[in-house]
């Protein structure tokens, strides 16, 4: 089973059907928590983290500034960590953002 919150209401109506269709389709046979923070993150110089808060249980921070392309591509790279995480894979950057449109590019021929 699995949960997702999104606080606050997010600046893209995209976020919550990217990151469900992401857990259908790539974590399945995983109970997951999901949180979505939306927050400042230009200080930081990222657009997102994956933050790990439990075996089962992950913060997603993403810079509240996205839009569009953008914002979705940051959400399905923080879910690639997720996966990575779930799957005990070891973290990969590059694998991270080379998920991104593929990601994207699948989803909208299921959808």
């Amino acid at each position: 089973m699995h949960s997702l919150s999104i606080y606050p209401e997010p600046p893209q109506s995209s976020c919550r059907t990217l990151i469900e269709w992401f857990m259908k389709e790539y974590l399945s046979d995983h109970s997951l928590h999901v949180c979505v923070v939306y927050m400042d993150l230009s200080d930081e110089g990222v657009d997102g983290w994956c933050i790990r808060d439990d075996d089962n249980e992950f913060m997603l921070q993403i810079d509240k500034s996205l839009i569009g392309e953008e914002h979705d591509k940051t959400i399905m790279h923080e879910m690639y960590h997720v996966f990575q995480h779930m799957n005990n894979i070891p973290r990969c950057e590059m694998c991270a953002y080379l998920s991104e449109s593929l990601s994207l590019d699948r989803m909208s021929k299921t959808l």
